[in-house]
């Protein structure tokens, strides 16, 4: 009889993880996430190389999105982007692919200047990582904007072109990146696990959970234990 090996569980957290680590220019960090991600690629993927490049192809668009939030420049990041992904679809090796997306995420990290960063860019990425810490209690758009003495309206049009999403929808995010992991290493219950997040109400946490991951926060927790 044939027994399939167990699957572990996807870290939902790494992607959004490693190009935060993008954003910031912090290599190590990066590298770490990337080699963790390229080895589920391994165990999930199996020998189907097609399949792992597919993989590392999603991995670079969110690895490009990180840098441009990096305030790296926007033109030279496509090209780069485009001429990686011709490159990556002629590999022939998965040792290959793997120094292709090692010289890749370090090439994003070199351009990268968070100190270089416009106003509007570095307040962006303040709002960001204020809301990733303070979950529980998140802040409204229209505070930040008065805290900043900027429109609401100016800031929300900054913050969705240079984030890449509107406040809100990155609110969401967030919670559910968050939620995944505690889902994934925690026995937490479902209504503890939306006030960790912000929400009061366990049932506007499920529905916001399905919007964003196309499941139940106790079916995506079922299908990681099925899998471990």
């Amino acid at each position: 009889m044939d027994i399939q090996k167990p699957v572990r569980a996807y870290r939902w957290e790494l992607l959004p993880k490693l190009a935060t680590e993008i954003e910031y220019g912090r290599r190590a960090g990066a590298r770490r996430d990337l080699a963790e991600l390229l080895a589920i690629f391994v165990r999930q993927s199996g020998p189907d190389l097609t399949l792992r490049k597919l993989r590392c192809a999603q991995t670079a668009s969110a690895c490009l999105r990180g840098a441009r939030c990096g305030g790296a420049p926007s033109a030279a990041l496509l090209q780069e982007h485009l001429a990686f992904l011709r490159r990556l679809s002629g590999l022939r090796s998965w040792a290959g692919v793997c120094r292709a997306m090692r010289g890749y995420v370090d090439g994003l990290i070199a351009r990268v200047k968070p100190a270089g960063r416009n106003r509007m860019e570095r307040v962006v990425a303040s709002i960001r990582e204020d809301l990733r810490a303070g979950l529980a209690d998140p802040r409204t758009l229209a505070q930040y904007a008065a805290e900043l003495e900027l429109s609401e309206g100016h800031l929300s049009r900054c913050f969705a072109e240079i984030a890449g999403r509107p406040f809100r929808e990155e609110v969401r995010r967030l919670r559910s990146e968050a939620a995944r992991a505690d889902l994934l290493t925690t026995r937490r219950k479902v209504g503890e696990i939306a006030r960790r997040v912000g929400l009061r109400s366990a049932s506007q946490f499920v529905a916001d959970f399905k919007r964003q991951t196309g499941v139940t926060p106790g079916q995506f927790r079922r299908m990681a234990q099925r899998k471990t």
